[in-house]
């Protein structure tokens, strides 16, 4: 599998936070202490949603790699929206190793699940 160009890497990833951005919402009615808390008891949501936050810098410092383990630690437990982040991650190298094959098999786990590919992506 041929990867993109970095400039169309660059310009689909600045796309994507736009579709983002919208989804956000619902983690900044929380604050970051309870997210949190409800994040590290397992909580895949909330795992999700402070993944959007690190990858977005919104209320934490901007961090694509805490972005990813959020993301990760949401899609092993079956989390449609953190499985489809970690394969645009994965394809753009986003806070993890730039990987064809890693990015097709969480985007694969998504499509199984049926999840739109507009799903919260940011970083």
């Amino acid at each position: 599998m041929t990867l993109m160009p970095q400039r169309w890497t660059t310009f689909f990833a600045a796309a994507v936070l736009v579709v983002v951005t919208a989804g956000v919402g619902t983690a900044q009615q929380e604050s970051i202490e309870e997210l949190r808390a409800r994040a590290d008891a397992g909580d895949a949501e909330a795992q999700f949603d402070l993944g959007v936050l690190y990858a977005n810098g919104d209320g934490v410092p901007q961090d694509y790699a805490e972005a990813g383990r959020w993301y990760r630690l949401a899609a092993e437990q079956g989390h449609t929206g953190a499985q489809s982040n970690l394969g645009i991650a994965y394809y753009a190298g986003f806070g993890v190793p730039q990987d064809a094959v890693e990015s097709v098999r969480w985007f694969r786990l998504a499509a199984e699940r049926d999840c739109p590919s507009k799903d919260h992506y940011s970083g």
